[in-house]
């Protein structure tokens, strides 16, 4: 689960182009809030991260469009690059970034048609040269809309991209419908037009509902998810999550003395990492028995920190806060991370915390599983934290935010909370 070796140059270049185009203006931005007060900056800031990203995204559509096979490992690094620009530009916000993702599986690079796409993008482009359309099929992750756009001077904009003449007479029609609604003019449409165009304009009419959904929640915080029928919200003040990126950084620099380093977060998230030595092979095993000692089991979830490269939504290596040089031994073999998170003692600090923590009915289980949600069982019983005035049931995402998100499990589940009493 490395990337292939041959590859490092590449992705070094690519790196250099999707996530530090901007870096010779650091020097200019003497503080945060300054920044925000210099208009001209921003601009100026913008402008050069979008023509490194764009270079890179050209670079990759031009080697997707040519005569030769991609290998695994390429499609890995092209769509962990188009990851780092997606959550460059929606501000590595997961509320917003599980918005585009419909849980659906990505179209292979080489069969995905990027002809009308790109022809869509460089037009952005030429309208507006300080602009950065992310094809979303290069992403894992981004599902709504063909092109995630931001513009320094506008925003974010989805684009949805059509072609063909029944998708024109579509169009066409849905305008005039959104106008008039005649419901005659809509019956007497589809007797006309056939089952097919019947068919596509409800494709349509559906990508046009995800659309409108995903800019209600960005620009509002709240919306009504047309899949699901469920209302999301996203509440406008800012909640502090604690991270472990220190300890992260700290494990890094340890593990180049001896090897290897260990630490436990909060009690129960316990994490190893393992420089290129002898013991680098077996790390995952090693790591799994010092685990189990202290008390993991079989229900434990675990993960290494390359699985990001394949996890739709895990914050991509690129992306995390920790030096050029451990970001590219993280990737092409010279350091593993490995993580683990003991419920047990998670329950156990949670209750430490002075939050209540209870199994889960069968009713309340089933009742989340039909709405579509992934409650995680522990001991064949869903889990559900509370704080006295509302409680939640713990889900698979969580772990996925403490092991490629940084966030620490306790603060995570007090944010989670915190949130949903917003509501």
């Amino acid at each position: 689960m490395t990337l292939d070796s041959a590859l490092e140059p590449l992705a070094r270049d690519l790196y250099e182009k999707a996530c530090c185009g901007s870096k010779r203006l650091l020097p200019d931005i003497r503080s945060r809030s300054e920044f925000k007060e210099d208009r001209a900056l921003q601009i100026k800031f913008y402008s050069a991260a979008h023509e490194g990203m764009r270079a890179a995204q050209n670079y990759i559509v031009q080697r997707v469009e040519s005569d030769s096979d991609l290998t695994f490992s390429e499609e890995l690094l092209y769509r962990s690059i188009a990851d780092s620009i997606a959550w460059q530009l929606l501000g590595e916000q997961l509320c917003y970034a599980r918005r585009f993702f419909l849980g659906n599986k990505q179209p292979n690079l080489k069969e995905s048609n990027f002809g009308s796409v790109v022809n869509a993008a460089n037009s952005i482009v030429e309208d507006n040269p300080d602009t950065m359309p992310l094809l979303s099929d290069l992403t894992s992750f981004i599902q709504v809309g063909d092109i995630l756009s931001f513009d320094p001077h506008k925003g974010l904009s989805i684009f949805e991209v059509k072609e063909g003449e029944v998708n024109h007479k579509i169009s066409q029609f849905l305008e005039f419908y959104s106008e008039r609604g005649c419901d005659r003019a809509l019956h007497y449409f589809l007797s006309q037009e056939g089952p097919h165009t019947a068919k596509q304009m409800q494709r349509m009419i559906r990508q046009s509902g995800r659309m409108t959904h995903v800019s209600e929640v960005m620009s509002s915080g709240v919306s009504t998810d047309p899949d699901s029928g469920q209302k999301v919200f996203i509440p406008e003040e800012f909640i502090s999550i604690s991270e472990w990126n220190d300890e992260l950084n700290a494990l890094l620099s340890r593990s180049e003395d001896k090897g290897w380093a260990l630490d436990v977060i909060e009690d129960c998230l316990f994490v190893g990492c393992y420089a290129d030595t002898p013991l680098y092979q077996g790390s995952h095993i090693a790591f799994n028995l010092w685990f189990d000692e202290c008390g993991g089991d079989a229900e434990s979830p675990r993960a290494s920190l390359i699985d990001s490269v394949r996890s739709p939504l895990a914050l991509p290596i690129f992306s995390h806060h920790i030096s050029v040089a451990n970001k590219f031994d993280l990737l092409f073999g010279r350091k593993h991370i490995c993580m683990a998170v003991s419920v047990e003692k998670l329950l156990k600090k949670c209750e430490g915390a002075g939050l209540i923590v209870r199994e889960g009915t069968n009713k309340e289980t089933s009742r989340l599983e039909q709405m579509g949600a992934k409650p995680y069982k522990y001991r064949g019983k869903s889990i559900f934290i509370g704080d006295g005035s509302k409680d939640m049931a713990i889900m698979d995402g969580i772990f996925m935010r403490i092991f490629f998100h940084g966030q620490k499990p306790v603060s995570t589940i007090r944010s989670i909370l915190s949130a949903s009493q917003s509501t």
